[in-house]
């Protein structure tokens, strides 16, 4: 499966979603059922996805990639599998962008869970404020 956010590209295996029994699934609202033991003081809201950044990548690395704990396979058929099950799964990480940005959002943590949302035909996705690791130490 092939699709897009913004002007990224993005491919997600057709075995992987036939794996999750994705076929035929319809989002039963705009978001995904949402896990809300947020942080103390985190505020978990629904952000579109329209409004977040595409995820840029060095050439030659996918979105769908392995960490220490999960395959990308994993990863995507645990995602795959809640939405259509119904488990409560984590929110993303995003800050707001400056003004004068062509975003409204930058994700910082849930790259799978955002584009998984996306395949799956979620318009919007449970968001909390994220910890930008990219920003310089001040």
């Amino acid at each position: 499966m092939i699709f897009s956010h913004h002007d990224l590209k993005i491919e997600l295996d057709d075995a992987w979603w036939a794996e999750a029994q994705m076929a035929g699934f319809v989002p039963p609202g705009t978001a995904y059922r949402v896990d809300r033991s947020a942080p103390k003081g985190q505020r978990v809201f629904e952000a579109r996805i329209d409004d977040i950044g595409p995820v840029l990548r060095h050439f030659g690395v996918g979105i769908f990639n392995n960490n220490e704990e999960m395959t990308a396979r994993e990863r995507v058929l645990r995602i795959l599998n809640g939405f259509r099950t119904g488990v409560a799964i984590p929110p993303i990480e995003l800050l707001d962008m400056p003004a004068g940005s062509p975003f409204r959002y930058k994700l910082t943590a849930g790259t799978h869970r955002l584009y998984c949302s996306l395949a799956a035909g979620f318009t919007h996705v449970p968001a909390m404020e994220g910890f930008d690791i990219t920003a310089p130490y001040v």
